[in-house]
C-alpha cells in the first residue's frame, strides 16, 4: 500500500497489514510503557512484574559494568608484579618548554614506561578479554537507553550510581568512557 507521506514500511511479522510511519511520527522522545522490548522481541515484558524484573536486570548489569571497570584498574594498574621498576633519569637544567633537557626527559620517561610494562601474552589476553566484556556490557546498556523508555533509562542510571558508590574508589585513576 503506497503512502503519500514517504514513510517507512514496517512489517510486524504475523500481521498481514503494514504500518506506514512518517519521520515526524518517529520523534525521539522518552516515553513510559511496560511493554517495551529489550534487545529483541522475545524479551518484551508483558506486565508490571516482568517490566520490574527487566529494570532490575538493567540495574544489575550497570552495577556489574562499573565493578568490572574498577576491577580492571585494581588488577592491571595496581598490580606491581606486572611492572618492572626502573629509575627515571632526568636532566632538567633548562626550565623553558621545548628545551633539549625537557625533550630528553620526555624521551626517558617514555622509554621507562615501555620498559616497565613488558608484553606478556597471557596478561594481554586477559586484559583484552576484560575490555571486550566491559565494552560489550557498555553497548548493551547503551541499547537499553536508546529504547527511550524512561524506566530503562533510570534503571541504567541507578545501576551506574550503585556501581560507582560500591566500587568507584577503586577505579579513581580510571578515565571515564
Amino acid at each position: 500500500m503506497p503512502s503519500s507521506t514517504g514513510g517507512m514500511d514496517m512489517d510486524m511479522g504475523s500481521s498481514s497489514s503494514s504500518i506506514m510511519m512518517s519521520s515526524a511520527e518517529m520523534a525521539m522522545v522518552f516515553f513510559q510503557s511496560v511493554t517495551t522490548p529489550l534487545y529483541s522481541t522475545a524479551w518484551t515484558p508483558q506486565g508490571q512484574g516482568s517490566y520490574a524484573g527487566t529494570c532490575i536486570f538493567l540495574i544489575a548489569l550497570a552495577l556489574i559494568h562499573r565493578i568490572l571497570i574498577a576491577m580492571r584498574s585494581i588488577v592491571f594498574d595496581s598490580n606491581q608484579a606486572l611492572h618492572r621498576h626502573r629509575k627515571v633519569v632526568s636532566s632538567d637544567s633548562d626550565d623553558y618548554p621545548g628545551s633539549k633537557s625537557e625533550l630528553e626527559s620526555i624521551g626517558n620517561q617514555f622509554r621507562s614506561q615501555l620498559n616497565s610494562h613488558p608484553f606478556r601474552v597471557a596478561t594481554e589476553t586477559v586484559r583484552a578479554l576484560l575490555e571486550v566484556v566491559i565494552g560489550g556490557i557498555g553497548y548493551l546498556l547503551m541499547l537499553a537507553v536508546m529504547t527511550m523508555n524512561v524506566g530503562y533509562f533510570l534503571s541504567v542510571l541507578g545501576g551506574i550510581f550503585l556501581g560507582t558508590f560500591v566500587a568507584g574508589r577503586f577505579g579513581a585513576s580510571d578515565n571515564h568512557h
